[in-house]
């Protein structure tokens, strides 16, 4: 009996070798950096944990899931599911971990294609795989080999999947390759340095690893980071300059919306604003794309040829926006940035229930007084 319990938890040890890993193994030893990715957009990027993705899926097409290429990456039968020979699957944790800890962390190159990049895999289902990551001296593991990869270094890792998209009229939805190359730090931004250790068994190692939450429109904390806001009033005009701090421009995914609601209070009471119902009504302090069909109606990201609007702002540079107004001592001028990951109309559209996918995020504020 002794014999074949010895055999049998052989075998389940020698199976668990050759499985996937999913997310959740790497806690085992990478306790912090998997609290962190399990609340980040990568470990929910599936259509199981992401309702405007898996609504506009299901807008798109309900058979074929195209977007499996970058939303869960790690599956099994990631061409049968794209062509949709196959069906997603919320059963499988390597379709419900999206984008896993093991999927990106094994990317060894990045191939450029018309439509979009693709991230190469250097798993080929070996006990004890090769995990990429930008340390030069990296730890060994029982688990697995740990390399130096340039590519995790210089960002270009994340250019596999957050490059550019183009749809099947050839018009390119989203892109960020154009203000991209070597010098880039999309890693310095999004995975912030943090106190603690990468690594439970050896915690005297290091003082600080990256932050695995990857950081983004979904935090008020980087929303805050995003732009710089000068306020002025000379001359009867309220002068506002709104600086992009990114690395890349404004509006990136052409379902945010972005601006800067301006406000003067006169005794305590708002008697003036930048707009009243929409945004849009002042369009110099608005950032939005709003895509259009072969009618030149708006349209979804798939169904889009052109722009019907294209307001952004490029990394690093500023606009420049002036209101004719007379005020008097003691008004209070206010400028606020306002961030939504889907534009309120889309969402409505969509339906979109999830809290944390349809309320603002606030970021920076200026205030002066006029003397």
């Amino acid at each position: 009996m002794k014999i074949i319990l010895s055999l049998l938890l052989l075998y389940s040890f020698s199976f668990s070798l050759n499985q996937y890993p999913s997310s959740e193994s790497c806690n085992e030893c990478h306790e912090n950096i998997y609290r962190e990715h399990a609340k980040s957009m990568h470990h929910k990027s599936s259509l199981f944990k992401d309702e405007i993705h898996a609504k506009v899926k299901n807008a798109v097409n309900k058979d074929k899931y195209k977007c499996a290429i970058c939303h869960m990456p790690a599956t099994k039968n990631l061409r049968a599911v794209m062509s949709g020979e196959e069906q997603p699957n919320p059963k499988s944790y390597r379709q419900t971990d999206g984008v896993s800890c093991f999927f990106c962390h094994q990317i060894s190159k990045i191939y450029d294609s018309k439509a979009h990049k693709i991230n190469f895999s250097n798993y080929n289902g070996e006990k004890k795989p090769t995990v990429f990551g930008n340390l030069k001296k990296p730890y060994e593991s029982n688990e697995h080999h740990s390399k130096n990869n340039e590519i995790y270094k210089n960002s270009e890792v994340c250019m596999g999947c957050h490059s550019h998209k183009q749809n099947s009229h050839g018009f390119e939805v989203c892109n960020t390759k154009n203000q991209y190359d070597k010098t880039s730090d999309c890693i310095g931004c999004h995975m912030p340095s943090t106190p603690g250790t990468i690594e439970k068994k050896n915690k005297g190692l290091r003082e600080s690893y990256k932050s695995h939450e990857f950081l983004g429109v979904h935090s008020n904390e980087m929303v805050k980071k995003a732009v710089k806001l000068e306020l002025s009033y000379k001359d009867e005009k309220i002068n506002l300059i709104i600086s992009n701090k990114m690395g890349h421009s404004i509006i990136t995914h052409p379902m945010r919306l972005k601006f800067a609601k301006t406000v003067v209070k006169r005794d305590g009471k708002i008697i003036w604003s930048n707009f009243k119902d929409s945004p849009l009504e002042d369009k110099k302090a608005t950032f939005i794309i709003v895509l259009k069909d072969a009618k030149d109606n708006p349209s979804m990201p798939h169904e889009a040829v052109g722009y019907k609007i294209n307001q952004n702002l490029k990394a690093a540079t500023s606009v420049n926006i002036s209101y004719d107004i007379k005020l008097q001592r003691g008004d209070e001028i206010t400028t606020t940035w306002i961030s939504y990951i889907v534009n309120p109309k889309i969402a409505k559209k969509l339906d979109i229930k999830t809290k944390e996918l349809i309320k603002p995020y606030i970021g920076a504020s200026e205030s002066i007084m006029v003397y």
